[in-house]
């Protein structure tokens, strides 16, 4: 019966090192996550010009497209994302909500006259 109360203590004792260790920071456990973002190519579809672009509100500033109407962002999140663009005058403007997923995505955005 002592042998067996002794391997009892024994294996308490260890799983308490464990539990400390981890509670430490002494012990690293590596989980590989996917990746939570993408990378987003906008091409304003029915103009060609600079358009200054915005992710979900005018103030989350993303960059500004080529003259082409052009531009590739990286490390955009995944999910449901709104791109806004305005146009350097003002003038024009469109928006478009796209589900964005790992890897490249492709979001045509159609501007409009505004007044």
């Amino acid at each position: 019966m002592h042998k067996f109360t002794l391997i009892k203590k024994s294996i308490l004792i260890i799983i308490m090192i464990t539990m400390v260790g981890l509670g430490t920071g002494c012990t690293i456990f590596l989980i590989p996550t996917p990746d939570q973002t993408g990378t987003v190519h906008i091409n304003i579809a029915n103009e060609d010009w600079y358009y200054d672009i915005y992710l979900d509100s005018y103030s989350n500033y993303l960059g500004t497209t080529d003259v082409y109407g052009q531009k590739t962002f990286y490390d955009i999140p995944t999910g449901y994302c709104t791109f806004y663009a305005v146009d350097d005058t003002g003038l024009y403007s469109g928006q478009k909500t796209q589900y964005i997923h790992s890897g490249i995505n492709f979001v045509d955005i159609y501007v409009y006259y505004n007044y």
